[in-house]
């Protein structure tokens, strides 16, 4: 093992050398999935505390999703037209700091209320990009925490949602992407949030469902977030709106090669997969 993968490994102090030895074993039998660095290996046990079992689950959903899903991770240049449009009507952000509990924070909103360039797959696929992202500048956090702020969303927005999408992305989100998912905060909820919940509900586990907390005003938010962590608009000094989105913005485009290097890598080979009972998710069992 090299020098770099050596400090890379010190991000992940509670990640054994035994474990990542268990799954390197467990992947010499798996041989449709890619090589993979023992970081990487340690990023997904520590989303998983350390579980030989769940890090296999994991490792095993995101290939095959990230492979059989080509649409939403192919086409990840963030300076073609459809993501910079994309860029343009969502704000994503990592708020500075982190909860008392060690749990690292995402914000979302909406930058631009007109439905008119509202493309929800694109959007979508940006939102899944910079959770990527996330997960490779702060996977080794105690936890994470999404905020996703509804101001300036209208029933014209529910129009335009792309249903099928949305499945791809919460399958993503809930069964391959390894963090350690905490929380999840609606901010400034709409009056038709029980609708939105009623067709996004379907696409959602039991316990991912129980981790939501919805907030008309920001009262209820500060008991869960630590004030100066949001954005100066909301009574935080983490910057404001437009600081916050550019700075993200900026790490975006300074992964931009990582991104396109993704699209060709980390995929699976079915013709090499070891053929497994149907009955299990992508013949894992478990």
């Amino acid at each position: 093992m090299d020098g770099e993968q050596v400090n890379e490994l010190t991000r992940w102090p509670s990640v054994d050398r035994g474990s990542i030895e268990t799954i390197k074993q467990w992947l010499t039998t798996q041989p449709h999935l890619p090589q993979i660095e023992d970081h990487e290996i340690a990023l997904f046990l520590h989303a998983n505390y350390c579980n030989a079992e769940a890090t296999q689950r994991t490792i095993e959903n995101y290939y095959t999703l990230r492979t059989s899903h080509r649409e939403c991770f192919t086409d990840r240049d963030v300076f073609n037209d459809a993501l910079q449009t994309a860029q343009k009507i969502m704000m994503f952000t990592v708020l500075p700091g982190e909860t008392k509990e060690g749990y690292k924070m995402v914000y979302t909103r909406l930058l631009i209320t007109d439905v008119t360039e509202f493309n929800h797959a694109q959007i979508l696929k940006l939102m899944t990009m910079c959770l990527d992202l996330w997960v490779k500048l702060e996977g080794n956090a105690n936890g994470h925490i999404m905020l996703s702020d509804m101001q300036g969303m209208h029933l014209g927005h529910m129009t335009k949602l792309n249903m099928g999408a949305a499945r791809k992305h919460m399958s993503y989100v809930q069964e391959a992407l390894p963090i350690r998912l905490k929380q999840i905060h609606f901010i400034n909820v709409v009056p038709f949030m029980n609708r939105l919940m009623f067709l996004m509900r379907p696409f959602m586990r039991k316990d991912v469902q129980e981790m939501i907390n919805m907030h008309v005003g920001m009262d209820t938010l500060h008991s869960a977030v630590p004030v100066e962590s949001l954005p100066n608009e909301y009574g935080g000094t983490a910057g404001t709106f437009q600081e916050l989105h550019d700075c993200f913005k900026d790490k975006l485009y300074a992964h931009n090669n990582w991104f396109r290097g993704g699209e060709s890598q980390n995929l699976v080979d079915e013709a090499k997969r070891v053929p497994k009972p149907t009955r299990y998710m992508f013949g894992l069992f478990g």
